[in-house]
C-alpha cells in the first residue's frame, strides 16, 4: 500500500515539474537549478544554484542529487532533493565537467572532489 502512495506522489511530482525530470545529465555534469528562495511555492522570487554533480541518489521520493558550489571562493555541499517543489528547472550546462569531456566519468559518486582545490569544481556559465 505505501508503495502504490509512493509511485502515485512521484508521478504527480512527475506531472507537476516536466523541466526538472525530463533533463539528463549524470555524475560529474554541470548543472544549472533554479529553486524559489523564500515565499513558498508559489513565490516568484527565485535564485540559480550552478554546481558539479557529485552524486545521485535514487530512492524514490527521496531521490536526490548532490552538488558542489563554490560561492566567493568558498566550497559548499548540497544534497538537494529531486521531488521538491521548491525545484522549478533543471538546466544542462555541460557535460563531463569533471574531465572536460576528454575522457568517461567511471565512479557513481565523487567523493574525493571535495578534497580538491575549489577552483577545480568551480562552475562558471559559459
Amino acid at each position: 500500500m505505501f508503495r502504490t502512495i509512493q509511485r502515485e506522489a512521484i508521478l504527480k511530482s512527475k506531472l507537476a515539474t516536466p523541466k526538472v525530470h525530463e533533463t539528463a545529465f549524470r555524475v560529474g555534469d554541470a548543472i544549472e537549478l533554479t529553486m524559489v528562495t523564500e515565499g513558498g511555492v508559489k513565490s516568484t522570487k527565485t535564485d540559480k544554484i550552478r554546481g558539479v554533480v557529485l552524486g545521485r541518489v535514487n530512492r524514490g521520493l527521496g531521490s536526490g542529487v548532490y552538488l558542489r558550489d563554490v560561492v566567493f571562493g568558498e566550497p559548499i555541499n548540497r544534497k538537494i532533493q529531486l521531488h521538491s517543489p521548491m525545484i522549478k528547472e533543471i538546466e544542462l550546462l555541460e557535460k563531463n565537467f569533471v574531465f572536460k569531456g576528454k575522457r568517461k566519468v567511471k565512479r557513481a559518486k565523487l567523493y574525493y572532489l571535495m578534497d580538491r582545490l575549489p577552483q577545480e569544481t568551480r562552475v562558471t556559465k559559459v
